[in-house]
């Protein structure tokens, strides 16, 4: 089950974890049916519409540290102002973080265990912008957790038209979300 006590910042601080993203989890977790993590096909439209537009499907290649994206929803074309199927995750990322997003990808492959995290993003026409994202395992084979399924909550606060994203940074809050197998003893800072 979602845990509610997650922090999100806000302009005041702090609070909880966004509903949105416990819905996510809540989806994802029906999907499981008794499995360590959901089959990729069980991730249908029936449960998940309400997060396709900010929902995506990462398949890690775990020879060449990429993280393709696999599914994107077309929410992603408004802020990145192209279709981001096929392009690597890290390509979008700061350099300086690339090794780490990389290695909190496949951490929540390898246990398995979701992630939780606020992240902000540079944007074109300056300054930054936080965003939450909500990451959990899937499975294609039904054998291991070898997909990501991530919700990207870009309306945090829904208001205006969406600032075009040039470079997603560093995590300002980040939890390992534990699925019943524990979470990694990993950070990054």
């Amino acid at each position: 089950m979602p845990q509610s006590a997650s922090l999100l910042p806000s302009d005041n601080g702090y609070s909880l974890r966004s509903p949105e993203s416990l819905a996510f989890e809540e989806a994802w977790e029906f999907a499981r049916q008794g499995r360590d993590v959901p089959l990729r096909g069980a991730i249908d439209l029936k449960r998940f519409a309400r997060f396709a537009r900010w929902f995506a499907i990462i398949e890690p290649d775990p020879k060449a540290e990429l993280l393709p994206l696999r599914l994107v929803g077309s929410g992603f074309f408004d802020l990145f102002k192209a279709d981001l199927t096929g392009t690597d995750y890290l390509s979008l990322a700061d350099p300086a973080i690339r090794r780490d997003a990389y290695a909190s990808v496949m951490a929540c492959l390898d246990r398995p265990c979701g992630l939780w995290q606020c992240t902000p993003a540079e944007i074109m026409e300056g300054g930054a912008k936080i965003y939450e994202y909500t990451i959990l395992p899937i499975s294609k084979d039904g054998l291991r957790a070898d997909h990501i399924a991530i919700y990207v909550n870009f309306d945090l606060k829904p208001s205006g038209p969406k600032p075009q994203v040039e470079r997603v940074m560093h995590s300002t809050v980040w939890h390992w979300l534990d699925i019943g197998f524990g979470v990694p003893d990993l950070s990054f800072s």
